[in-house]
């Protein structure tokens, strides 16, 4: 009877939480390694890269490349070596000397890598209901290489960037499309537009998308927000009853209980799903 579990827990399938494939690091996927990192240090994301960029602050630029290592679009460069070798060919970072850590070898100015965002979102559009019910984590980087080829048929890009739902962090279907220049991003809107019946329909894998410009987006969410959380509509998407906020009663009128919205209730339960 004791050899039973003995025999199972000998079966049980060893941990692959540390296992990798390893892939041969030709000069084309060193080059492949060593942009994707760049990219990670650029204007175009490190600004807006409130993880990269605290962990930066606190560790006087210096990043490990062993966090680095951890994001989903470098997990297939493995072994962690090579990604070191890769980045020790850079000209825009430098590598500690003991090879644990990376950082710019001239720092951003962030305050005029801020001001540059709204020029960003004038060339940034949003692009909605891509197919993403049955997308998995695990296939978050292979939809993103997709995603980005897709876009480059179409028009000169900067980067594209998947939205995730802020419950479930999976892929709700809307991607931001920065493009290089604002005549790109105008052209690419002036044919896809939705808002011209006569436009060229815009599809990925037989489903419609939908085209807006990055201000019409925030607007959208601002104003699905408002709808979910006013204090009018007490609507509270998603909230299971006992997390709702609870009122204080009135004193009784005409033999009933009224009772009065607590808005700094509501004000910090939007906070709590701000993005």
């Amino acid at each position: 009877m004791s050899e039973k579990p003995q025999q199972e827990e000998q079966e049980k399938p060893q941990s692959r939480r540390n296992s990798f494939a390893v892939i041969e690091f030709t000069p084309e996927v060193l080059d492949r390694c060593l942009k994707q990192v760049e990219f990670y240090f650029s204007e175009f994301n490190f600004p807006y890269d409130r993880f990269l960029r605290t962990t930066a602050e606190k560790n006087d630029g210096w990043v490990p490349i062993s966090t680095i290592a951890t994001f989903n679009r470098m997990k297939k460069y493995r072994p962690v070596d090579k990604v070191i070798e890769a980045l020790r060919s850079s000209e825009i970072l430098e590598v500690s000397a003991d090879g644990e850590n990376v950082k710019r070898r001239v720092p951003l100015d962030l305050t005029a890598a801020r001001n540059a965002r709204i020029e960003q979102n004038q060339r940034t559009l949003a692009v909605m209901n891509f197919p993403h019910e049955d997308v998995e984590a695990s296939q978050i980087p292979e939809l993103q290489e997709n995603l980005e080829a897709f876009f480059k048929k179409l028009g000169e890009i900067n980067q594209v960037r998947l939205r995730r739902d802020h419950r479930n962090k999976k892929f709700n279907g809307t991607v931001l499309v920065e493009f290089k220049t604002i005549p790109e991003c105008e052209a690419f809107l002036k044919s896809y537009s939705n808002d011209d019946e006569s436009n060229e329909i815009l599809s990925y894998e037989g489903k419609k998308l939908s085209v807006l410009t990055k201000k019409q987006f925030d607007l959208q969410r601002e104003a699905s927000k408002s709808k979910n959380f006013s204090g009018r509509s007490r609507s509270f998407n998603g909230h299971k009853k006992k997390n709702l906020p609870k009122f204080p009663k009135n004193k009784k009128k005409n033999g009933k209980e009224e009772s009065k919205e607590d808005s700094s209730a509501i004000a910090d339960d939007d906070e709590e799903h701000k993005e």
